[in-house]
């Protein structure tokens, strides 16, 4: 990788420590720079400098503008963690489980300005166990994505990516979570 582009370091715990994103700590151990910008906009000139073939996006919790979608000069990826277009959004992972889906999985899409609306290059399923939490399913997808990325990327080198419309008709939004969402209405029987 010629260079990483994550969040901004931020405040965790009781006593809000300054906590680097844990992408960025592996970063930097492997010698790649890492740009922290509030806006992803704002690293328009150092990304451009870089001269990249493809972008990979995941979980970056922004939508990317016109001045970053033309910077690579192959394609701008994202992996996304649900067999889209079911669970466009935030909370996919939770939503999955929620709804008591048999599966879930990462999708490779290619980039567009509509939230997770891209043309599907490929998707890899896994099965969601029936004692699943969010986070087992995230690291167990984690691990999935890297396989993803790697068959992703060699689909491009070969020029035989696919480009699958998403079908508008299977199309789910699911918001990111708030506290809200944890709440137990106590009222309610178990």
């Amino acid at each position: 990788p010629l260079a990483l582009v994550t969040q901004p370091d931020k405040p965790v715990g009781r006593h809000q420590t300054l906590t680097p994103p844990a992408i960025k700590t592996e970063a930097l151990a492997a010698g790649i720079p890492v740009y922290q910008p509030e806006i992803i906009g704002d690293a328009t000139e150092e990304l451009r400098a870089l001269d990249p073939e493809i972008l990979v996006v995941m979980a970056y919790g922004q939508i990317l503008r016109e001045n970053i979608l033309t910077l690579a000069s192959r394609a701008i990826i994202n992996l996304h963690a649900s067999l889209l277009p079911k669970y466009r959004g935030a909370a996919c992972i939770q939503a999955a489980i929620d709804a008591g889906d048999a599966e879930s999985g990462i999708t490779a899409m290619h980039v567009v300005r509509q939230l997770d609306a891209g043309d599907i290059i490929l998707t890899k399923s896994i099965p969601i166990a029936a004692d699943e939490t969010g986070g087992t399913l995230h690291d167990r997808l984690a691990l999935l994505a890297a396989d993803v990325l790697a068959e992703t990327l060699t689909l491009l080198a070969d020029g035989t990516a696919p480009r699958i419309p998403q079908d508008p008709a299977l199309v789910s939004y699911i918001p990111k979570l708030d506290r809200d969402h944890g709440r137990i209405d106590w009222t309610q029987p178990a």
